[in-house]
């Protein structure tokens, strides 16, 4: 295939430009002393949700699958993302991938005394950055409940958002955050290779099976696409995006050069289910090599805000572009 042909095609995924996010950085600090998992996702992603949800709840005490307001809540919007019977395609996707991403602050400390700090990285895709007031309130209020063994307390003490310029500042006291797209992120070039660095687990499934292996660049690129065709189609007002999705080629010209991806385990009980949840994935660097690269930049550069693979939630599927 010709670059020229891979250059219309790259044009052709037309749901890019329309995906727009923010991104907050909150900063808490003990009160009392706390104890958190080693991986952080999944106790700030439970915190703020039972915090979200005694905000917005308006029916307590019911299951939101059988609440009347299940598709106009604001908690069940990011937490269920339930797709609309009306949909055409709502068989297929009962639940839509869901519009926000929470990713721990980097480090392995568990163990914070009162006056230490910790926090996340809270990302908002598209119609969830309409939540924020509520959002903003629920940091507040998330110190109240606890986290952590024993439910111990906590409170904000610093809120940014990433600008433009992609660095952090303070959000304005009147108006909103900057709202990021590929339309305002500087897409770098490339020549013939590129290498990503997982920074957390990448959890790309193959017909249900979690795949532990290196990922082939095309295999990569059709899981990425269908993430962010998603998001931009449930979130951000695009078309529908099966069939450019299934229009993606088979570039088996670009081959693995390196990896150095292995695969973690990390297991966490959850009381809320009342299950253990798996993190296992990749993590570490894979470069692949080939010609036509520079034309997957912008879906690529994207990724590397929203993450790629399944539980992103938690944050899993970071991933950083090593030039």
């Amino acid at each position: 295939m010709s670059r020229i042909f891979e250059y219309i095609f790259m044009n052709s995924l037309t749901f890019l430009p329309s995906v727009n996010f923010v991104r907050l950085q909150v900063t808490f600090e003990a009160i009392e002393p706390i104890v958190l998992p080693v991986y952080k996702g999944s106790a700030f992603r439970g915190c703020l949700g039972e915090t979200l949800k005694s905000e917005a709840c308006s029916n307590r005490g019911q299951p939101c699958e059988k609440c009347t307001e299940q598709f106009g809540c604001p908690f069940s919007q990011l937490y269920n993302s339930y797709v609309p019977p009306q949909h055409p395609n709502q068989r297929k996707y009962p639940k839509s991938p869901h519009p926000y991403i929470i990713d721990p602050m980097p480090g392995n400390k568990t163990d914070f005394q009162p006056g230490e700090t910790f926090g996340f990285v809270l990302t908002l895709i598209g119609q969830a950055v309409d939540h924020l007031p509520l959002i903003i309130r629920a940091f507040y209020r998330m110190g109240e409940k606890g986290i952590g063994q024993g439910r111990k307390r906590f409170r904000p003490i610093g809120l940014q958002a990433l600008g433009h310029d992609l660095n952090y500042g303070l959000i304005p006291y009147f108006g909103q955050p900057d709202s990021l797209s590929i339309q305002n992120i500087t897409v770098q070039e490339l020549t013939d290779q590129i290498t990503l660095d997982f920074l957390n687990p990448l959890r790309l499934k193959d017909e249900g099976n979690l795949v532990l292996d290196p990922p082939e660049f095309d295999f990569f690129i059709q899981r990425l696409a269908q993430r962010i065709g998603l998001l931009a189609h449930f979130h951000c007002g695009a078309p529908w995006p099966e069939e450019e999705l299934k229009a993606l080629p088979k570039m088996r010209w670009i081959k693995i050069g390196s990896s150095n991806l292995q695969e973690v385990d990390w297991k966490r009980y959850s009381g809320t289910q009342d299950t253990t949840m798996n993190f296992d994935g990749l993590i570490g660097q894979i470069t692949w090599e080939g010609d036509g690269l520079n034309e997957w930049m912008p879906l690529l550069t994207l990724g590397s805000f929203l993450h790629a693979g399944s539980t992103t939630t938690f944050g899993m599927g970071k991933y950083s572009i090593v030039y």
